[in-house]
């Protein structure tokens, strides 16, 4: 029986994500199931192949449009496990990184658990006690290669894990977000702790982030929906577009979802 799936939307990187499924592969929890939503081109055979040769059932499915949030749902959507840990296509897990998300659902107050990331080539943060937070003013604080457990704000988009069910009552992830949706899993997030869910920071659930020069969805982007207009990844500069979107999520803070998880179609 399935209990846990693992969802990984990919862009141009085929070598990296099977070096992925490599380390999901050496994990002992064996009850999960692995879901790829693939953008951008179709390796869905070389991904079977890979998954049949580590006995890790898979999921494979396409899409043309990229939308990293997109992705996200639709293989939220296609999951049979109760418990939703999600990756990014250029992360190796660590040792018992699987089993050690899924550990904390067992109390009952807990929705939501971000994982520890260790960013290749920088300096770990280990003593960090402000992991995931999001201040008054909108500002967020990173130090998710904090050694310490707390609770957080927010998950990381690389390494966080949902109940499947909380996940479908908040509607999953907002589909606005465009591009590689940068700050995607804080609205997510805040939506979750409005329900008074906790999310736990555990470091004992570690990924090596390996932050692949190419590949990944980097699209530049500005999106307008008819009710809420916000930029995402436009041609500001750097700076400029974090503060916007992090602006978004604050004000955002609380609010309803506008997709509903599920019905959306307007992607392929």
């Amino acid at each position: 029986m399935i209990e846990t799936s693992i969802i990984i939307p990919t862009y141009h990187r085929k070598e990296s994500l099977l070096r992925l499924l490599q380390s999901i592969k050496n994990q002992k929890r064996k009850n999960v199931e692995v879901i790829i939503v693939e953008q951008g081109e179709n390796n869905g055979e070389t991904y079977k192949k890979s998954a049949k040769e580590y006995s890790i059932p898979l999921i494979y499915s396409f899409q043309k449009t990229l939308s990293t949030s997109h992705a996200k749902n639709k293989g939220a959507g296609q999951a049979r496990g109760k418990y939703l840990i999600f990756y990014d296509d250029d992360v190796v897990v660590e040792n018992n990184a699987i089993q050690n998300i899924i550990k904390n659902f067992s109390d009952k107050t807990i929705g939501g658990v971000a994982g520890r990331v260790v960013d290749n080539g920088k300096t770990e943060e280990t003593k960090r006690t402000d992991t995931g937070r999001i201040s008054v003013f909108g500002s967020f604080s990173d130090g998710f290669s904090s050694k310490i457990r707390q609770d957080v704000d927010t998950v990381i988009g690389c390494n966080a894990g949902w109940r499947k069910d909380i996940f479908e009552i908040v509607g999953g992830f907002d589909e606005e977000f465009t591009g590689n949706a940068m700050r995607e899993e804080s609205d997510l997030s805040l939506r979750v702790k409005k329900l008074g869910y906790r999310i736990i920071f555990d470091p004992t659930a570690t990924v090596i982030h390996i932050r692949e020069p190419h590949g990944g969805a980097r699209k530049a982007d500005v999106f307008f929906s008819e009710t809420s207009a916000y930029p995402s990844f436009t041609d500001f500069p750097f700076d400029a577009s974090f503060i916007y979107t992090s602006v978004y999520v604050w004000l955002r803070k609380g609010s309803e979802p506008k997709i509903v998880f599920g019905t959306n179609e307007r992607h392929s």
